[in-house]
């Protein structure tokens, strides 16, 4: 028989994970190149954007988290060669020792994301502003609660420790992460900090383009990946 033949289950699963991979990246690659090409920065609320990656990465945790499982199992050999009724057949044997796998890789992937996603809740991400500029922004919203900024480092204080900033100044972008128990006060310094954004002018960001070439790039590979796929079984008789 064709070695090529029997290369075809796996050749088909690659173009499937393929596919299922790059469309969700594409996507949120394109919605990160907008968010950089706005004339105004942008503050998303950290769940918020944490959600939009897990989002963008869905495919890679799905498709690819199942071709992991998969190679996992030795009896992957009998797909791989065609033989779908040696495949039946472990399966019924190892059926159990799959489903603890799939229910371990799920707990740890859901698991994971939980703890992050709450671990983010008290924080902000700007977008499309020079991480100078946000700091001035910063410091005037507390003069205007009247809680004056002294900063050590990255965190930034006020009588008591309330902050920390990470900034990505080649991609014009500040993560506010909120360490004061006070959370009154970091809701007050949100709904100050997306007033004041507002009216803040962006300049020109050159993340946009990087976005914009990788989103590109995923959606050329999603299509080649799906025009490989169905022309493949167009053909099988």
């Amino acid at each position: 028989m064709n070695p090529l033949v029997l290369q075809l289950p796996l050749l088909f699963a690659v173009l499937l994970i393929g596919l299922v991979c790059s469309i969700p990246l594409a996507m949120y690659l394109f919605w990160l190149a907008n968010l950089t090409r706005r004339d105004r920065p942008t503050l998303l609320n950290g769940p918020q954007d944490f959600a939009a990656l897990v989002a963008g990465l869905s495919g890679y945790i799905l498709a690819g988290g199942g071709l992991l499982l998969t190679l996992l199992q030795t009896n992957f050999r009998y797909w791989m060669r065609g033989n779908m009724e040696a495949l039946r057949e472990v399966w019924i044997q190892e059926k159990m020792s799959w489903i603890l796998l799939v229910v371990a890789y799920l707990l740890a992937v859901v698991g994971t994301i939980v703890v992050t996603y709450l671990g983010r809740r008290y924080s902000l991400v700007i977008y499309n502003i020079e991480p100078a500029v946000f700091e001035g922004v910063l410091r005037e919203v507390f003069d205007h609660l009247g809680r004056p900024l002294e900063r050590q480092g990255r965190r930034w204080s006020s009588g008591t420790p309330l902050c920390e900033l990470d900034e990505f100044d080649g991609g014009r972008t500040v993560t506010l992460r909120w360490i004061s128990p006070d959370l009154t006060l970091f809701h007050e310094v949100s709904r100050h900090l997306r007033a004041a954004l507002a009216a803040q002018p962006a300049r020109e960001n050159p993340a946009s383009h990087w976005l914009v070439t990788g989103a590109v790039a995923m959606t050329v590979l999603a299509a080649c990946c799906g025009g490989l796929f169905i022309f493949g079984m167009t053909q099988i008789r």
